[in-house]
């Protein structure tokens, strides 16, 4: 009974037992350098401006490690609905507007931009996630409407291990206006360093809760059975079938 109340907290360590003798079994793999690059970092997430392959325009870029599966970060990346909690007060408003087709979102933002002195509006249509890689999953939105050039965000999630997650945002908010590249640049690095911390912090404490009451079910003392003990004095009875007539 002991082994079966240890079940739950076995079934959540025991992926990251076998992870570790992966490691230690592989020691001439080639050297992971974003995950290194991230380790570094000691949990903080990391932020840059760069050109991506294939595009034009400079994007703001931010990236994390977080210590929880993947399914649970991809449930905050797609949980829309709260975007704007996400954003640490870079979203004036964030709100769903459509399901246009199945796994589709359309989302209406509001940015405000150089200490809130021009608000930009969008609507950005997110598609379903795609997986261009095992253990690499995507979710990207693309501009549909508003009063901006362009727009785009790409979030990429890879599985470091089964309770370590890479999580990166790649944004591009380009106004109709012009503006001097290097505070559009600091608005889109510091947007996406935003989003992903406060991902971070999510994702980690509910795998912590997950971790935590799996430990607690485990370690329940059983209550013990009542006594049937028969009280001193008292006749117990008779056997079946030994009933005197």
């Amino acid at each position: 009974m002991k082994y079966l109340r240890l079940l739950p907290i076995l079934a959540l360590l025991a992926p990251f037992a076998g992870v570790v003798d992966a490691r230690a079994d592989a020691p001439t793999a080639p050297a992971d350098a974003e995950l290194a690059r991230l380790r570094a970092a000691q949990g903080h997430s990391v932020k840059w401006n760069y050109v991506p392959q294939g595009q034009a325009a400079r994007y703001g870029h931010a990236e994390v490690i977080i210590q929880s599966p993947i399914d649970t970060v991809r449930a905050y990346v797609t949980d829309f609905a709260h975007y704007k909690e996400f954003s640490s007060g870079k979203f004036k408003t964030s709100r769903i507007i459509d399901r246009p087709a199945p796994g589709v979102t359309d989302l209406y933002v509001q940015v405000p931009i150089f200490h809130g002195m021009i608000m930009l509006w969008q609507v950005v249509r997110f598609a379903p996630v795609r997986t261009p890689s095992p253990g690499t999953e995507v979710i990207e939105g693309t501009l549909v409407h508003g009063n901006v050039r362009a727009s785009n965000v790409i979030l990429t999630m890879r599985a470091v291990d089964p309770i370590t997650t890479i999580l990166k945002c790649d944004l591009l908010i380009t106004p109709e206006m012009a503006a001097p590249q290097a505070n559009v640049d600091e608005e889109l690095r510091d947007a996406a360093q935003n989003a992903i911390d406060a991902i971070q912090v999510r994702a980690q404490t509910k795998y912590a809760q997950s971790v935590t009451a799996a430990v607690a079910s485990a370690t329940v003392t059983p209550t013990p059975a009542p006594s049937t003990t028969v009280a001193s004095g008292s006749a117990s009875p008779p056997p079946p079938g030994d009933a005197t007539k």
